[in-house]
Parts: C-alpha cells; structure tokens; sequence
C-alpha cells in the first residue's frame, strides 16, 4: 500500500508486514501536462521508426526484464504481498510473452492493407493505413503493478506510439520500472514515461491537451470518470474494468482438474484479479463432491509473506480492500448463506491485511455478494439443473470479463462459447490468455469496452487511415451537370450492380438504356 503525505510523497507499504518498502514524489498537475509535451515530440519522432527499430528496442526491453528479473519480481512482491511464484508467472511472464508477441507481429499486422474495388472502380487503388495516434496515457492497476502497464506499454510503441504511464498509488515502484526498463533498453528520450500519484495524477493526464487515448484499467467507479473526462475532450478510451466470472461445472467434468481449476481460479493473488472466479455453478448431481472437495483443498492453502517459496496466499492490497470483503460475506450469511470455510481474518503471526480464502454456499441472488465485484479470496457454488439454466445464472450478472466451462464434451463447449456474455470464454481452464499476445483481452456490459493485446490491441492504439491512388485519366460520372438522362441511367445501375438474377438485371437495362448510354458517353469521353 501506499499514501500520499503531506510533502507529496508516495510510501509505499508492504501488505503483509506493513513495513515500508520505498517512496517516490508525486507528479504534480504541470508536471503531468510538461510530460505529456515531451512524449508527444517523442512520439512525432517515433512514428517514422521502421518496425523493424521498434522490434529491435522490444527484443532489448525484453532482455532487460530477463536481467532483472529476481529484482522486479522482489519489488511487486514487496508492494502487493503476492507469492514470488505469482510475481514470475503473472507479471514476468506475462509482460516478456506480450512484449515478444508484440515485436514480432506487430509489423505484419500493422502494415497497409490493400483493398479491392468493385467493378466500377477498378482503375483505383486503396489502402487502409494503421498510423500512430501519438502520446497515449496507461492508467494501470495495482493487482498486477508490472505485467499490465509493460504489456500495454509495449504495445503501443510497437504501433509508432509514446508512453505516458500512471501507476497505481499503492504499487507506486512497481510501476516505475516500466520507465526504467525502456530506459535501459536505449529507448529515445521521453519515449516511455511515468507519472505518480492518485487521482488527481491520473485526472491531469486524462486532461492533458497532449494525450491521444486513454488505455485504463480499473475499478468500474473510477473508469466511468475517466471515461467522462475523456469524452469532454472527444478522446478515445479503452475501458476494462474487473468482472465477476462465472464457472460452469458439468457432470462430465473432471472433478480432479474442476476443483484445482476453482481453487486457483478464485484465490489466486488473494482473489484481487478482474477475471478471477467469483461464481461456481455446479451441475446437480456433481454438486455436493465438488463442493466438498473443493473446501478440503482450501483449508490446505498456505498463507504468509509472499518472500516464502511455500506460500501459496498473501494478503489483500489494504484494511479498506479487507474490510470490504468481510461486508460482503456479512451481508450474505446474514441472508442465510452456509459459510462452508473461512470467512474471518486469518492468523499467521504478521500484522498484515490477511483473510481466511472463503467458500459460501446457498446465497441469496439479492445478496451483495452476488450483485457486487468482490475483489478478495471469496467464492460462491450453486448448483443448475441443465444447460440453459446454467446459462441463464452466468449471464444473471452486470459484468462480462471472462467465464469458463469445464466439461469433456467440447461441441457443448463451443456451443455455450456463443451464448455466454464475456469477452472471453475458457474451457477446462481459466484466465491464462491474459498471458498470451495473439487473444484480445476485454469485456462486455459494466466490464468496460476496447481490446487490449492481440491484433485488435494493436488496431485500438493505431489511427486507421483510407488512402488512395488514381492516375485522373477515368472520367467521373456522376459529376456535375445532372439532367434526367443522368437521373435515369443511375435508376439503372443500382439493378445492374446489385439486383439479384439476370433476369432483373436484363429488364432494368433495357427500362433505362437511353440513360445508361449516356452514363456510357460520359464515362469514355469525360462530358
């Protein structure tokens, strides 16, 4: 955790031991503004770079991420109080598989695209063209401090773009690795920057005159002011804003990887992950055996300082993060649901925010814990009788970020892929294609709009540009003058062009010839 003092400084506090674990200055406002100038030059510069000098300078970040690895994955672990394991797996690997991706496709991707004309404009040429839109504003989350901002940096130089990024005020060091790896790497100056503070850091940069787009990542609350700002100046935005994922268990599951699919699905890095598993539903008759199995292998999960290899649980982010949780469970047993484990702040001889991973069963649908992000190492199971059903419980939410269906039966699975309201859809497995830089990544309804990763990240930090080639020697026909001639030889060419049979086609040409003759003349003679 961090907290801004009164001399404009960021501590930052480990959540596991609350000793504090470094500091950085605020951003002020002008500053902001002065940062956003100096990468919308960078960004002018960079965008006539070859993809093949920005492949090079990712390939170079990449080797400085592998150089400091122990370093990086010490300090996200020191700042969010996740397992070491996690900082490599979620964050390290994450960020160097995006940054790979990214250098090697996003010139084949990227590059101009001819089209094709139809028949009466065969003599041009077109192109659609991908440009950089400039200086583009990350606003990144503290869950996963490093893996989101380096990704998503990356991306938008490999499209010709600078980097203006504002890290979380709880992850404040994490964050500003992001800078220093580009850095290291010889990235041109101001090309990758960072910016801290809280919000009214990342409102300055939302509102700088310099910024292109906004890239956040965030709670709904504060991703609808972002958003609101953002469209007062007509910016583009690409909103993802946590979810509530749903898990659809079938009886044809296999009950062994269904119950380690949930278990880390749920509490993995405390349960504070967007597309972390919220709700299980559980056909009927594998209810129960799951359940049960699923509370054993809970109560086997380690908790403690994230610095030890053996600890599979750390603590939540800060006492408000824990203290929402424990309202949340509250609210739900006290409309009657069976607390099957935990539901109590957990004992493990530190002074952190430590909670005890929860299983709740039998929850009211008007329970908060039902209609709410939860956000910590919480889960609810229900049960469904058939498929549609089970559809019906997983879209019975304002949220659409991820859902997962664990079955053996994989035409059922491609058949719900459809049906299910998420921007992304797993089967027998959960969340991994975060880590993957060919999948997009984004949601639907209150999970926010615009894709990052894949093609279409890279389309979203682009400025799609039509640009053609005709030599002039074609006469135009449908300059000016009109008359009725004209008129009629037009009523013409809509049938010829686009009416269905050759029958129909036949019959307006002959209707409308005197017209289409002088289409005919003026084409091929310029009057």
């Amino acid at each position: 955790m961090a907290r801004q003092t009164q001399v404009d400084e960021l501590r930052s506090v480990n959540p596991a031991t609350l000793e504090e674990v470094g500091s950085v200055t605020v951003s002020p406002p002008e500053e902001v503004a002065e940062t956003v100038t100096d990468a919308r030059l960078a960004a002018q510069r960079w965008a006539e770079s070859s993809f093949a000098e920005r492949r090079a300078l990712l390939s170079r970040v990449a080797q400085v991420v592998l150089d400091r690895a122990d370093e990086l994955a010490a300090t996200v672990t020191a700042e969010t109080g996740k397992p070491l394991v996690d900082s490599y797996t979620a964050e390290l690997f994450v960020g160097l598989e995006n940054i790979v991706w990214a250098a090697a496709n996003a010139g084949s991707v990227l590059r101009p695209e001819r089209l094709r004309f139809p028949p009466h404009l065969r003599h041009k040429r077109g192109w659609l063209l991908y440009e950089p839109l400039g200086a583009v504003g990350v606003i990144s989350p503290w869950n996963f401090p490093l893996g989101i901002p380096l990704t998503q940096a990356a991306f938008a130089v490999s499209a010709g773009n600078a980097v203006v990024v504002k890290p979380s005020e709880l992850t404040p060091l994490s964050g500003g690795w992001v800078e220093e790896l580009f850095r290291r790497a010889g990235a041109p100056k101001g090309l990758v920057r960072v910016v801290q503070g809280g919000p009214e850091t990342g409102e300055a940069l939302v509102r700088a005159p310099g910024t292109a787009k906004v890239v956040f990542t965030g709670s709904g609350a504060v991703g609808r002011q972002v958003a609101a700002a953002a469209g007062e100046r007509l910016r583009p935005v690409t909103l993802e804003l946590g979810g509530k994922d749903p898990m659809l268990v079938f009886e044809d599951a296999d009950l062994d990887r269904a119950v380690s699919g949930a278990l880390w699905g749920a509490f993995s890095n405390c349960g504070q992950v967007c597309s972390a598993v919220e709700r299980i539903y559980v056909a009927q008759p594998l209810q129960e055996a799951f359940a049960e199995e699923l509370v054993r292998r809970v109560r086997t999960l380690r908790l403690g300082r994230g610095e030890e290899l053996e600890t599979e649980l750390g603590p939540l982010i800060a006492e408000e993060r824990r203290s929402h949780v424990e309202e949340l469970v509250e609210d739900a047993v006290g409309r009657g649901a069976e607390l099957r484990t935990g539901g109590r702040r957990a004992e493990v001889g530190l002074p952190g925010w430590f909670y005890e991973p929860t299983v709740l069963s039998g929850v009211d649908r008007e329970a908060r814990i039902e209609l709410e992000e939860i956000f910590g190492p919480v889960v609810t199971i229900a049960s469904f009788r058939d498929e549609d059903e089970a559809v019906r419980l997983a879209n019975g939410s304002s949220f659409g970020l991820g859902a997962s269906v664990w079955t053996s039966d994989l035409e059922r699975a491609r058949r719900l892929a459809g049906r299910l309201e998420a921007g992304s859809v797993w089967t027998n497995d959960v969340s991994y294609s975060y880590g993957t830089g060919q999948a997009a990544w984004g949601g639907t309804k209150e999970s926010g709009f615009g894709r990052t990763h894949s093609k279409h990240g890279l389309y979203e930090l682009s400025r799609v540009k039509f640009a053609d080639l005709d030599r002039g020697r074609v006469p135009v026909p449908w300059w000016y003058p009109y008359d009725e001639r004209v008129f009629d030889g037009f009523q013409g060419v809509l049938d010829l062009l686009y009416g269905e049979g050759l029958p129909r086609k036949l019959g307006s040409a002959w209707r409308h010839r005197r017209g289409l003759l002088r289409l005919g003349r003026r084409y091929l003679s310029g009057s």
